[in-house]
């Protein structure tokens, strides 16, 4: 279920400490039952909310979260920037092709 870690964490509290039911989690978190099943599971198996073994999905990230805040800063500064100027500036200065 791709629900947020902290949210994931919150379903624990509400089942373990508040003894709330899976129909009134479910209606807090804004997911079905059985999301909240497979969140108690992975808890119960791991000890975690998230499987500590799962690989990760989909396309390994180009850009770090410090390059994405030099593409921010640059179009607070210049929004009309194009995105070949973007990408000129990001090898220029952060070496990012």
């Amino acid at each position: 279920p791709h629900l947020a870690e902290q949210l994931r964490e919150r379903i624990i509290i509400w089942r373990f400490q508040e003894q709330k039911t899976i129909a009134e989690i479910a209606r807090l978190a804004g997911c079905t039952e059985r999301n909240i099943y497979k969140i108690l599971k992975l808890h119960r198996d791991f000890g975690h909310t998230k499987n500590p073994f799962a690989r990760r999905r989909g396309r390994p990230r180009t850009l770090t979260q410090q390059d994405l805040a030099f593409v921010s800063s640059l179009l607070d500064a210049n929004p009309s920037l194009f995105l070949d100027e973007i990408q000129e500036r990001l090898i220029e200065s952060r070496d990012v092709e």
